[in-house]
């Protein structure tokens, strides 16, 4: 969404919490079929050379600022050039079965003060072309730079006559930005320069697709792939449960930027949280014998919804791919929902037992709470809409302040909650893709209408009327 500085001019978005990221190491990265070593001459030079040397002709090195390696007294100052560089990090590709290096690859253009990182100087061999280890190898630097350090953009960059390379980087992820003209002079010609990326907003969902894509069951016995990279989890994001699955974890990312756009950096104890807010839950149920009180529904499945936000959180902070589809299929159970709640004892039970699993393996259990959203008389469209309406509500606390205590909790003689929950009742729903916004802005124009002194405000009349009708 697009923020308004004072003199309502569009703006990108605030980051309060954004620091500098740390440069890369000369580290080893482990995978399934190789690892990543930071170029040692000694250490990989005659693998490298030997590997080199087996293509037939010098094709491999056209659109790479060195030419091919006539001997190996060049190939080792080579080596040495690039383990020596100040201005970038490069890894051999080792085989984890023989120990052999087949290529190498490198971070560069490294810039910690934006958090924007390149990988550059991909010289693979014939022997790694069009393997696991050359898509692993790719996972596990976009992971050492995205995860592991943090930083929020990983660029592409290529030649615009390198075809493969830039079909290499769609096959990856990369998003096509565009071309910088007459960009760079090498081997004296002039270069037009392609430009990808990937954001750590993309990042979960790729890292996904690579997990699924390297899984040994992806390979039939004669290693062909049975999936090409990225079938794997559209093929799961086509039921209902999926679906909205996918449109909750998307509203929760852009929350979870505006509160913090380091969030996924941040050690958050998300299963604490949901142990609270279980202990808040069972307080609105009849289970107290000293005192007389009727359980509260509505506010049960309010406090449902606020424990759902930190079980989004904890799948999206997880890229967890399995995970993922687990929570999708516990989503589809509610389908089948019954309109009604159930009584007291079975809530209480199911609520125990999921608070329980909770602790247990500190992680959300998307199976316990939906049995548990059921019983509470939540159906997967009346979860959606609830979690939709309460995430605006929550977007529009952080739009107007709320960090630093300038947002007005109450307008207009109600409550923020009480408003939404008005506003939900009056605006259709049908209106899938865009009912959240649809929500967010009605509460902007409620609030902002109210506090910038209108004419509504000054009747007491604090809702405008359903966008609907406008």
């Amino acid at each position: 969404m697009v923020q308004l500085n004072d003199y309502h001019q569009p703006i990108g978005p605030a980051l309060p919490h954004w620091q500098a990221r740390p440069q890369p190491a000369r580290c080893v990265l482990h995978g399934k079929y190789c690892r990543l070593e930071a170029v040692d001459p000694e250490q990989h030079g005659d693998s490298l050379f030997e590997a080199y040397s087996s293509a037939s002709d010098g094709r491999d090195w056209t659109y790479l600022s060195v030419e091919p390696f006539s001997n190996r007294a060049q190939f080792d100052q080579h080596l040495r050039n690039i383990s020596q560089a100040s201005n970038a990090v490069h890894y051999a590709v080792v085989e984890q079965a023989t120990g052999r290096a087949l290529g190498t690859l490198s971070l560069m253009r490294i810039d910690p003060q934006n958090g924007c990182i390149e990988v550059g100087f991909v010289a693979w061999s014939p022997a790694l072309k069009q393997t696991r280890m050359a898509t692993e190898a790719h996972y596990l630097l976009m992971a050492y730079a995205i995860d592991g350090l943090g930083y929020r953009r990983y660029e592409w960059k290529c030649d615009t006559h390198n075809a493969p390379s830039q079909a290499a980087a769609r096959r990856l992820g990369f998003r096509y930005e565009g071309i910088f003209r007459q960009a760079i002079v090498y081997k004296g010609r002039s270069r037009d320069t392609a430009w990808f990326a990937i954001t750590d907003q993309e990042w979960p969902a790729l890292k996904a697709d690579f997990q699924a894509w390297l899984a040994p069951d992806n390979f039939d016995e004669q290693g062909r792939q049975k999936q090409r990279l990225g079938q794997q989890a559209s093929a799961t994001s086509t039921g209902p449960g999926a679906q909205r699955l996918q449109q909750m974890l998307a509203l929760q990312a852009e929350l979870n930027i505006l509160i913090d756009p380091n969030w996924r950096h941040a050690k958050q104890d998300y299963y604490r949280a949901i142990w609270v807010e279980c202990a808040e839950l069972a307080d609105y149920l009849d289970w107290k014998w000293w005192q007389h009180r009727e359980r509260n529904l509505p506010q049960l499945q309010l406090e449902l919804i606020d424990i759902l936000h930190f079980g989004l959180c904890d799948l999206l902070r997880s890229s967890d791919l399995l995970r993922e589809r687990e929570a999708a299929a516990a989503m589809d159970q509610l389908l089948h929902a019954p309109a009604t709640a159930s009584d007291s004892t079975a809530i209480m039970e199911a609520l125990e037992h999921f608070t329980l699993r909770v602790l247990q393996t500190r992680q959300f259990d998307f199976s316990g709470f939906t049995q548990l959203a059921s019983l509470c008389g939540l159906s997967l469209d009346t979860l959606y809409h609830s979690y939709a309406g309460k995430n605006a509500l929550n977007r529009l606390r952080q739009l107007r302040g709320y960090q630093h205590g300038h947002y007005h909790k109450q307008w207009g003689g109600q409550q923020d909650n009480e408003h939404l929950a008005q506003l939900q009742s009056r605006l259709p729903t049908h209106e899938q893709d865009n009912y959240a916004e649809m929500i967010l802005h009605a509460l902007q124009d409620s609030y902002d209408t109210f506090f910038a002194g209108g004419t509504q405000a000054q009747n007491g009349v604090s809702l405008p009327p359903p966008l609907s009708s406008r």
